[in-house]
This record gives structure tokens, sequence and C-alpha cells, in this order.
């Protein structure tokens, strides 16, 4: 998608689809009069009337018969002014670009002085600069389509050009305009990873993908195989892959940041499809388990933006990619597998195997040199009760790397919320015959346990968690009018920005 900062005024840029913004608590007249009165009055009758009450979800297009350049224009409600964020900007117009794309190819975006404001982030963080970002970010996304596979996939159409109104020229927004298309476009590609079928991402095809990609970027990409896995000692990699035909792999990319002494681990699970092995899941909704590498798209995507954002530090991001079946030799609940690091491990439920494959990654990023790590994964679910869809749960041992991560994600207009990392819960993993268990069947603290495991793999070094089972994708039918549905590539964005946060470290 190309963007221009339009200097036009409303009524004289040419588009298929003139997107206004407008608040509930929005004056009657608060729609600039030239394109009001161009349109006789009536947006500001339709708001008077309350026909459209600016309500977040609700849209409404009106064309305009040749009185503007635009050929339609449509009013793109945000809810009360008070809750705007970045999010529900960036969703909002999202939801208005998946309608328009088949007719619109050309939209354009009145960023009014109000909503610039509003979206104040703090000191560093210029508004229009904000603006800009999330508003782009939100028409980007609108353009990710789901079938991937089928015939007509491309009779939806895309919207290929983004024209931004109501800003100053600045050679800099227009810059930040360009990286935020490009953070859209990496997190569609996560997004279709997240969706493609399982027998179409096997852990072997979804490696040689990525690096190939990660070639293309300028980024060094390495992938282990087997008895390289075997010779490293990664165990606990290796005991989930062992139900499977699939061998697995160890995907590794790498960024250089010249003489930076401080190198970032991106960690991604990659489990491309989770049944739950012996602990056999449930079989109604096994289908989306094939987004249950999730995080491992969302480092993949991130890494390749890389090369084109050149952040201060090096990086290196691992995907450990296998499945979880329940073959004939299958780890069974009791077994015991030892992790690269020499943690040995009681498998007390075959379906928390998450932790596992990240527990080798992590042990393997340490070996590496990392001096902070990040890992993200669709991990326990337990958050979502918590924090429903729109948030992902962060949990830390290092307070300084978290404020990093949730600059990167105000940034990218995503939810972080962090949860606390109590030492009791330490004991429930406690094992007889092992240094832990990878599970107790408990009720509560589910992702607290989670975080707790994965810490005895960092090496005591700045590290965070992320639980993204409940925001990696979008399923819950009350919020589809204010919440796109299906995959949504999250994290991608903040974790391809988080490393441009170590500037001046």
């Amino acid at each position: 998608m190309r963007v221009h900062l339009a200097t036009a005024g409303p009524e004289a840029l040419a588009a298929d689809a003139l997107l206004v913004l407008v608040a509930e608590d929005d004056a009657v007249d608060a729609a600039p009069a030239s394109l009001d009165a161009a349109l006789g009055g009536l947006i500001s009758d339709l708001r008077g009337r309350r026909e459209f009450r600016g309500e977040l979800g609700q849209r409404l297009v009106l064309p305009t018969f040749g009185r503007l350049a635009a050929g339609r224009v449509v009013l793109v409600g945000l809810g009360r002014r008070a809750d705007l964020d970045g999010y529900r900007l960036r969703n909002a117009l999202e939801l208005a670009a998946r309608e328009l794309r088949p007719v619109a190819p050309v939209v354009a975006v009145l960023l009014d002085r109000t909503t610039v404001a509003d979206l104040e982030l703090s000191d560093d963080v210029a508004p229009a600069a904000q603006a800009v970002r999330t508003a782009v970010i939100g028409i980007g996304l609108g353009n990710y389509a789901s079938g991937e596979f089928r015939h007509d996939r491309g009779e939806a159409g895309t919207v290929a050009d983004c024209h931004l109104l109501g800003l100053e020229a600045d050679p800099r927004l227009t810059a930040v305009a360009e990286e935020a298309a490009a953070l859209a476009d990496a997190t569609n590609y996560a997004r279709t990873l997240q969706w493609r079928p399982a027998n179409r991402l096997t852990p072997a095809a979804f490696a040689a993908e990525a690096a190939e990609a990660a070639g293309r970027s300028g980024l060094l990409a390495e992938v282990l195989e087997p008895d390289r896995l075997e010779a490293l000692g990664m165990g606990a990699l290796l005991g989930v892959a062992r139900g499977s035909h699939e061998p697995p792999r160890m995907l590794v990319l790498r960024y250089q940041a010249g003489t930076s002494d401080r190198t970032l681990a991106l960690v991604g699970k990659g489990i491309t499809f989770d049944a739950g092995g012996i602990s056999l899941k449930p079989p109604a909704h096994m289908a989306a388990m094939k987004t249950d590498m999730s995080g491992g798209a969302a480092v993949i995507a991130a890494m390749l933006m890389l090369p084109r954002l050149r952040p201060p530090v090096s990086v290196i991001g691992l995907v450990p990619m296998t499945e979880n079946l329940p073959g004939g030799a299958a780890l069974k609940p009791g077994d015991l597998v030892t992790a690269m690091n020499g943690r040995t491990v009681e498998v007390t439920n075959t379906d928390a195997e998450g932790r596992l494959v990240l527990a080798d990654a992590l042990s393997y990023a340490v070996s590496l040199g990392a001096t902070d790590l990040v890992d993200v994964a669709t991990l326990t679910y337990a958050p979502r009760h918590a924090l429903g869809h729109p948030a992902s749960a962060a949990l830390t041992n290092d307070p300084l790397l978290l404020e990093r991560l949730q600059r990167a994600a105000i940034r990218a207009s995503e939810r972080i919320w962090e949860l606390p990392i109590y030492p009791e819960y330490g004991f429930v993993l406690r094992s007889d015959i092992a240094d832990l268990k990878n599970l107790e069947e408990i009720a509560e603290a589910g992702g607290m346990a989670g975080a707790i495991f994965l810490r005895e793999f960092v090496d005591g070094r700045p590290w965070i968690h992320l639980d993204i089972g409940g925001s990696a994708r979008s399923e819950l039918s009350q919020l589809v009018p204010i919440v796109p549905s299906g995959p949504t590539g999250v994290m991608t964005r903040t974790l391809a920005l988080l490393p441009t946060m170590f500037a001046g470290r």
C-alpha cells in the first residue's frame, strides 16, 4: 500500500472514499465546514437528528454525487473521546477498510486536530506521528484476506493508496507513514502464516519459507535439523516432536547492529499443530490449533522488519517448530525430558508442550549470548479470563525491559497488561523425580505458573514472557462489530519496534 500526506482540502482530494472520524461526544458541527457545506449540510443534519451517533463500530457511507472530488464520504464512529486510544482507532479504520476495499482502492483519511491530540503519548512522541502511524496501520491491516488457497482470492480487492489529510506537510511524517505501511504488511504476513493449514505449514516448510524470506530481507538465517538439536541436547523439543512423523526444526534469525554490546532475543512458540499429545484436547474447535504457532509467526514477521528499522541493538529470533500429536512414540504423562540447560522436567501433561519447546529455545538464546529475552506464545489461555481478547499478558523479572516493551506496544497500537509473578506458585511445579514439573493440575494462576517454569531457562537475565493465548485470535461474536475477527498477528509490530527502544542504553 502506498501512502501519501496530502495538502489538498478534503473537498478537493480525488479518492474513492474519504473517511471522516466522528466521536459520540463531538459537536454536531465538528466536521469541516467546507466539507459539510459541499454536501448541503448533510453531515451536521445527520448528527443533529442522531441518525449517526459516532458510536464505535458505526459506519455510514454517503455518496457525494460529484459534489466532492471523492466518490463517497464514510463517517467512521470512534466512540467516546475519553476512551479513544490507538487500539480503538486502529480497529475502527481496519473495519472500514475491509468493507471499502472491493470498491475503493484509493482512500483518504481526514485526521482532525482533536483526534491527533487524543493520541498524545508522551514528550518523546509527537501526537501527529502517532496519529499517522495508527491510521496507516489500521488501513493497511484492512487489506488482510484469509482466502490464500481460494481460487477467487483476488476478488476482494485491496486498498492500494492511502492519503492522509489534515496535517502539515513534513518529510518526517512521510517516513513514519511508510514505516507504518510496512508494519501493517508484516502483521498481515504473520496472520497469513497463522491461518495456513497445518498440512501446508509443516515444521520443515515453515522453517524453509522463513529462512528464504530472511535471506531476501538481509538477515542471517540458520535452520537446525534433528541431528543438530540432538547434539545440542534439546531433549525437551525433541521429546514433544516424538509423536509426529514431521521432524522438528529450530529456526535462528540474526540481525547484527554494528558494535552493540546488547543482544535481544525474540523467542516465539512454533507448534504448527497442537492436538495435545497423549493428553488429547477435546475435538471441538481443534481445527484452530493450527494457530498454536502464532508466537513464532510474530517473531519471524518482526525480524523481517529489522533491516528497515535499523535498531541500535543486535537481535536473535528463535522459533522452535514441531507438531504435538499422540503418535505411538509420543511423550506420555509421567515421562522425563532433559532440556538443553540440563534441567530435568517431569512431563505431567503433554498438552503443556509450549513451555517445553520454549525451554530449549530460551536456553539456546542464552548460549548465543542474549542479554535480554522476550518470549511470545499461545501458552496457557489463562490470561484470557482476566484480560479477554484485547490485551496480551506480560510477566517479567525486569521492569526496565517491560517499560521498553510497553512503549513499543503503544506505538504499535497494541495493548499489553502486566501480570505478577508471585513466588508461591513456584511450589506447585516441584517434582519428586525431576527438577520441576511442566504442569500442575490446579485451576488457578496457570499463566503465572507457565511464566515461572520459563524463568528457569533464562539464566537470571532480563526477560519477559508474553502470553497471547487470548489475543492471537479474535473469535468472540459479540465483539465482531468493533474488533476485526480472525487471526490478529498480535505482537508483530510491538516486537519489531522493541529493539528501537534501546537507544541510549
